[in-house]
């Protein structure tokens, strides 16, 4: 029981961050928007998430991400709880972002002869 409650924690956790698409938005420029749970760091988890997904799809095109804005914010989250007649729960901050950027080449290897 207990090798399967060590194995669930990892997805969990990765369960509580995702990316969507990378979205063309013109003039050589993308966007990514991620979200992050309190628990994968709220605004700075998804800022990271952004840029990882942002890495993975420059990387692709042999390249890297070239951040040009990215706007984070805070999202409230309320929760319920308590037993045995107590009060429980709280607000948290999961935190969603919303990352522009641009590809750039990658950097050749330069003295090659």
């Amino acid at each position: 029981m207990r090798t399967i409650c060590l194995l669930a924690v990892p997805m969990v956790l990765t369960g509580c961050a995702m990316a969507s698409d990378v979205m063309d938005t013109g003039n050589g420029t993308y966007m990514v928007s991620a979200h992050a749970a309190p628990i994968r760091g709220g605004p700075a988890g998804a800022n990271q998430v952004a840029y990882e997904a942002a890495k993975k799809f420059c990387g692709g095109r042999n390249g890297h991400p070239v951040v040009l804005e990215a706007g984070a914010r805070d999202v409230y989250q309320g929760s319920f709880g308590g037993s045995n007649g107590s009060f429980g729960g709280g607000v948290f901050a999961a935190g969603n972002t919303d990352l522009h950027f641009r590809g750039e080449p990658g950097v050749q290897n330069a003295g090659t002869n």
